[in-house]
């Protein structure tokens, strides 16, 4: 970690929350988990708000579907409640309940199965698939950069017309076609006043176009050293670290200053 970043947020941060893909993890690759476990060593010893004076609790918002994100919560101990499908979805790993948003109608769904429609007719004869785990998103993934590219560039001109209360997000692996009400940023904001903190007591890491609005209205805001550069021009920090070792060094910034406000305020 750099010590000699300094962070601006006025307030003590009660909650950081990490994305999973691009943050906690590379795509489709190993765990990292000696660094993964210096994240799970932080998150029992934040536990929930105030157990431990200035240690942050740790929570997820990820574009992925429920059952990924659970197992990453039971990963990582959570005892915050966890967003998934950006925030149209949460889970809470200590009693075991899962819940929508309530802005996540059968009618929104009804909207969402239209653009799948569309969406599958796409990805036959390619090596893309869709991701039928999502409910509340139409998702394709791949791994061939210029079948992606052609497929988001088609996506986001017919959901432009057809869909235009939708947007589309993109990672190097992924499409994703989200309503304008569930988002990252409307996610942590249900998240915010289910667990009564502030987004201004929130950090938040993340790494591609579909994090942007999420990171701008939390109180500190970061981007591994692999995050897209939209994404790096709105952050507070950048990590100069890649993916589970960005997250931990993120964490430790928060604590870090956490505790240097904590000396300010305290008597001489």
């Amino acid at each position: 970690m750099d010590s000699d970043v300094v962070l601006t947020a006025p307030n003590v941060i009660r909650l950081f929350v990490t994305d999973i893909d691009g943050c906690l993890a590379e795509p489709y690759a190993p765990f990292d988990m000696a660094h993964l476990g210096r994240l799970i060593d932080r998150t029992t010893e934040g536990g929930r708000f105030g157990e431990v004076p200035d240690v942050p609790a740790v929570s997820i918002c990820s574009g992925r579907a429920y059952p990924y994100v659970e197992a990453m919560s039971q990963l990582l101990g959570c005892r915050v409640p966890v967003l998934f499908e950006s925030g149209a979805g949460m889970f809470d790993l200590e009693t075991a309940t899962c819940m929508w948003h309530p802005k996540a109608t059968p009618d929104v769904q009804r909207q969402v199965d239209r653009v799948r429609g569309f969406m599958e007719g796409l990805v036959e004869g390619t090596g893309m698939s869709m991701d039928y785990a999502k409910v509340m998103q139409a998702a394709l993934v791949g791994t061939d950069p210029d079948e992606l590219h052609d497929a988001a560039r088609a996506i986001a001109t017919w959901v432009s017309r057809h869909a235009p209360d939708f947007e589309t997000f993109t990672t190097h692996v992924s499409i994703d076609v989200v309503p304008r009400w569930l988002t990252k940023r409307e996610g942590l904001a249900w998240l915010a006043e289910h667990v009564d903190v502030g987004l201004h007591e929130m950090a938040y890491i993340g790494d591609t176009n579909g994090d942007i609005g999420a990171l701008k209205t939390v109180g500190l805001s970061f981007a591994p050293e692999n995050a897209v550069p939209e994404v790096k021009d709105v952050v507070m920090h950048v990590t100069p670290s890649r993916y589970a070792p960005s997250v931990v060094e993120a964490y430790e910034l928060v604590l870090a200053h956490n505790r240097n406000i904590q000396q300010a305020g305290s008597p001489s």
